[in-house]
């Protein structure tokens, strides 16, 4: 692909999963009163309505794991506060790995990837599943070109199901864009194609996924998702602009047109693709009959490129054969 690629900035707004929650304490369960040192420990928070979230704390008294929620009545009834121990190891270990974590974003973001990718060793090293920590290490190595080590990273990631919720949308949306502009096209779709299984209403994962096919070029899936993109939301500006540059471009870009064409088949190829760039158009907010109209246009200068190619093939051919004489 060119550097049109490149003609628009994009970056979708991030939700804030915490919007809602308020921290409470540690706790720990009433029956294991008498056990301790061997007691277990949580982290509690106070979600919307009567729930409570507890995410038990791992040897170095940081939350770690899959979390769990119970009923206000189930919290009251089977948990203990435990004010000293959230202030006194609790509270401190959360701040010195908050510490790392920023230490290891600010040293990405200044191109000081040996510090950074020391700081996110140590955040992992206190919770291997820390997602803000596996994040900032694989956009490490992203940003080092060390693809290999990004690879093992990705595949952690994909294995994370706390990686893909609204809380960690920016980094995930940084992700796939920094594997796209490393031409890791496969793995960015992949990423992707995991994000929308578990939520497939966000039009921003289907954006993401046509900027993808677009910069492999894949013409094909990049006017399907982008469709699709727009079908869940026309508001989406960028999505709308980015339409309006493609049609624009197949006036202009013989190549692209060709490549909308190659194939074996290329009748049925050219055929689904042009309802494609239809369906894209009226997604977009075009009237149908300018969609159909613009889609007819294009059609024709595809069949007169692919006649005027033809004609180009056989004169040459000519020649050919008249070197031979």
């Amino acid at each position: 692909m060119t550097d049109d690629a490149t003609f628009f900035r994009y970056q979708p707004s991030s939700a804030n999963k915490n919007e809602g929650q308020k921290l409470v304490t540690v706790v720990s369960l009433r029956s294991e009163k008498n056990l301790g040192n061997d007691r277990s420990f949580w982290l509690a928070r106070k979600l919307a309505g009567e729930e409570f979230e507890l995410q038990e704390l791992n040897d170095h008294d940081v939350p770690a794991g899959p979390s769990q929620r119970v009923s206000a009545d189930e919290f009251a009834s089977d948990y203990t506060l435990e004010l000293d121990y959230w202030q006194q190891k609790v509270r401190k270990a959360l701040e010195k790995q908050d510490g790392r974590l920023q230490r290891g974003e600010a040293h990405r973001e200044q191109g000081e990837f040996y510090s950074a990718e020391m700081e996110y060793a140590e955040a992992l090293a206190v919770d291997e599943n820390n997602v803000r920590a596996t994040f900032g290490l694989g956009l490490t190595y992203l940003a080092k070109g060390d693809t290999e080590k990004a690879q093992e990273v990705f595949a952690k990631v994909l294995d994370m199901k706390a990686a893909f919720t609204a809380e960690h949308k920016h980094m995930f949306n940084d992700f796939g864009i920094s594997m796209r502009k490393n031409g890791m096209y496969k793995e960015a779709l992949k990423y992707y194609s995991r994000g929308v299984e578990l939520d497939s209403t966000d039009e921003n994962l289907f954006f993401n996924i046509a900027r993808t096919h677009f910069e492999s070029g894949d013409w094909q899936n990049c006017f399907r998702y982008l469709t699709m993109c727009l079908e869940k939301n026309r508001g989406v500006k960028e999505a709308v602009k980015f339409c309006n540059y493609l049609i624009r471009r197949t006036e202009k870009d013989n190549g692209m047109l060709r490549e909308m064409s190659a194939g074996d088949n290329g009748d049925t190829l050219r055929s689904n693709i042009l309802n494609l760039l239809r369906q894209m158009q009226v997604a977009a907010g075009i009237e149908l009959e300018d969609a159909i109209e613009k889609t007819h246009e294009i059609r024709d200068r595809m069949i007169a490129i692919e006649e005027e190619d033809m004609q180009m093939e056989e004169i040459e051919k000519d020649l050919y054969n008249l070197d031979g004489l």
